[in-house]
């Protein structure tokens, strides 16, 4: 499958600051900081946990949707169909 760079239109970048039980607290590339709630699936997941904890302690931007501020599963690329 070939995949493509996400329009930014999409999504923003940011950086985890806190990593709880349910939910993230990241701060954009503006310095504004946003909640990201973890679906059912991802809070019964303790590997998603402790991954998302060593991408809070190593500073690595990930990307988050736009408007609803969800993690994004493949990262910042998007399948090409067609």
């Amino acid at each position: 499958m070939i995949h493509m760079l996400l329009d930014e239109k999409e999504a923003i970048a940011v950086q985890l600051v806190k990593v709880s039980a349910e939910e993230l607290t990241a701060k954009t590339e503006d310095n504004q900081l946003i909640t990201i709630k973890a679906d059912k699936k991802q809070r019964a997941d303790k590997s998603f946990w402790r991954i998302l904890k060593d991408i809070a302690k190593e500073k690595i931007w990930v990307p988050v949707t736009r408007g609803t501020h969800q993690l994004l599963q493949d990262d910042w690329l998007v399948p090409v169909t067609g």
